[in-house]
């Protein structure tokens, strides 16, 4: 018998946990998966890891004593509001565990050493407490997108629309894997799947304004790598309707005009209304010195208020 795959849901008591706990609950497929809440539980406020162990975080013990109990107390509170939450979205509450596990290297390795222990995704809020603007990402959201590369890593800012989604399609066999997995956890009752493939033109902007291609040139290019792409986007499709999506909720768009792969995705993302992004860490010209794609990390920026599934 098959294991159910099991979500990592890093949570910390905040506003936008709680609303990536409830995208969750309207996204994720509640027959096919099950989900773990974790919180890294400091044994001081953290301003107090900027002094080490000092003379002055000695003189506060037993104030911190009576801080870390409160915070146990609340991130409790915290977890039980989250499953209900689950629970009203249809997942059984045995489907729903909760881990509480104190500091040990910092949270966002805390969190990392945790993915590697069989889990099939990690999904994540954008931001925690902090007072910086949406558009900025949290440091801890920060640091396991540029970690996490062995699994699927989703990224959740503001309250996304959980009914529609845009792939950001290419050639790369990362992009087909991480869609094979995830259409496994998503809900079939998406109404929407749109599988967007982009084909920059040969004439990209030149410091000097010249136009090295004639349009015989561009034509042939386009067209030629548009009927590439597919053979691939018929498999995506059958990927799809294997996992259980109506073929009537996906479709395909190929772009043509666009000279910027990320304007270009964007620009059908506002138009679909897409709340969940799913890109491949990586494009078909991966370097290996790097954890991310250019494409993938400006989406991470751009759209700040979806769900991104890194993959």
């Amino acid at each position: 018998m098959a294991t159910i795959p099991v979500i990592l849901a890093p949570i910390d008591g905040s506003e936008q946990s709680m609303n990536t706990i409830a995208y969750l609950g309207r996204t994720l497929s509640s027959k096919n998966v099950t989900i773990e809440l974790f919180h890294v539980l400091a044994e001081t406020p953290e301003p107090f890891f900027d002094l080490g162990e000092t003379q002055e975080t000695a003189a506060f013990e037993t104030v911190i004593d009576k801080w870390k109990n409160s915070r146990s107390s609340q991130i409790d509170r915290f977890m039980e509001e989250a499953r209900q939450t689950l629970v009203f979205n249809g997942f059984a509450s045995s489907s729903i565990s909760a881990t509480v596990q104190p500091r040990r290297e910092g949270i966002a390795r805390d969190i990392v050493n945790r993915s590697e222990n069989g889990y099939a995704a990690v999904v994540i809020g954008r931001k925690g407490f902090g007072t910086l603007p949406d558009y900025i990402l949290g440091s801890v959201a920060a640091k396991l997108a540029d970690t996490i590369d062995h699994l699927p890593l989703a990224i959740v800012g503001s309250q996304p629309n959980a009914r529609k989604a845009i792939v950001a399609f290419d050639r790369s066999r990362g992009i087909r894997r991480g869609l094979e997995k995830v259409s496994l956890f998503l809900s079939p009752k998406l109404e929407e799947i749109l599988l967007c493939h982009i084909v920059r033109p040969l004439a990209e902007p030149h410091p000097a304004h010249q136009s090295f291609f004639n349009s015989r040139n561009e034509a042939s290019w386009l067209d030629e790598n548009s009927r590439k792409i597919v053979p691939a986007m018929v498999e995506a499709k059958q990927c799809l309707n294997r996992a259980g999506f109506d073929p009537q909720s996906f479709h395909t768009v190929i772009i043509k005009e666009k000279t910027s792969r990320a304007d270009g995705l964007m620009t059908e993302i506002e138009a679909l209304k897409a709340g969940t992004i799913i890109i491949g860490r990586r494009g078909t010209t991966s370097v290996e010195k790097f954890t991310m794609g250019r494409v993938t990390r400006k989406i991470l920026y751009l759209a700040y208020d979806k769900a991104i599934w890194i993959v």
